[in-house]
Formats: structure tokens, C-alpha cells, sequence
């Protein structure tokens, strides 16, 4: 039921030496923003969430919540240390992705789709293209040329 919940990140949740995948996996949904939108019960133990009224990625986790998200684009589970000391195995995952591959895209739902990316990494870089170009994971050249040519369409 709760995966049936609206939300941008689903995050599954482990302690060190444990399988992530299984039925003892906690479970957390995050919005775009990294609000916290639902947990399932061991989520909720292992991050103590009853301590949180209105739990923010950041109140929980001891890394930026960008690199939750960005970790939704590998294959294996990342060590994600608590503000605790205590590290939790996470694996996380974008709810979009399930549906953008059940339909066909056009290269021009493309091109908004990238374009909105990089607008939100240089909006969360403030500004600094160096920065959002490492965040995206390419050359500064590289995202000024998508710059200049999403400008000149």
C-alpha cells in the first residue's frame, strides 16, 4: 500500500551485512524535495521517524540528499551514514523511471526532459555551471553547449 503512494524516490533501507531486497527491508518514500511522504514500520525503527514531525531527508541522513537521488542511477546498494554514526545500506530508485519506460519517447520529450534537469542542477548549484556540470556528471563544456543549444531551438 504504500508504494502506491505518490512519490519521486523510493528508498530501500538495510543495515550492514543484510540483503537489501528482501521482506526485511525498510521502506521509504521521499518527494522531489526530499520530504519524507510515508515509511514503512522498520523504516520508521531504524531511522527513529516518531522523533520527526515533518522528517526532511537531511534531518536522517549525514550525507546531501542529492546523492540519494543520484544514486538511483546505479545498480548496487550505497553506505549512507546516519547522523547517529550508525550506516544503513540504501538503494534507492525513481518512481518515474517504471513509467517513462512503458511509453515511447519523442526526442523532443526528450530534450524537455534533459533540459529540465539541467535547469534544476544549475537552480541547486545557485547559479555555478561548474558545479552542476559535476553533479550531472559531465564537462562544463558540455552542459554549455546544451545550454547554448536549448536557447537557440
Amino acid at each position: 500500500m504504500l508504494l502506491r503512494q505518490p512519490h519521486h524516490l523510493l528508498l530501500r533501507l538495510n543495515w550492514p551485512g543484510r540483503l537489501l531486497g528482501d521482506d526485511h527491508d525498510g521502506l521509504m518514500l521521499l518527494d522531489d524535495e526530499g520530504r519524507v511522504l510515508g515509511a514503512n514500520l522498520l523504516a520508521r525503527e531504524m531511522l527513529n521517524l516518531d522523533k520527526h514531525p515533518e522528517p526532511h531527508a537531511s534531518d536522517l541522513f549525514a550525507i546531501p540528499t542529492g546523492l540519494l537521488f543520484d544514486a538511483a542511477s546505479q545498480t548496487h546498494p550505497m553506505g549512507v551514514p546516519l547522523w547517529s554514526g550508525l550506516h544503513l545500506h540504501i538503494k534507492s530508485g525513481l518512481q518515474h523511471s517504471c513509467q517513462m519506460s512503458t511509453q515511447p519517447a519523442t526526442i523532443g520529450a526528450l530534450q524537455q526532459i534533459q533540459s529540465a534537469v539541467i535547469n534544476k542542477a544549475i537552480a541547486h548549484a545557485k547559479g555555478n555551471v561548474a558545479q552542476a556540470a559535476r553533479a550531472l556528471g559531465i564537462s562544463r563544456a558540455t552542459l554549455y553547449r546544451k545550454l547554448a543549444r536549448k536557447t537557440s531551438h
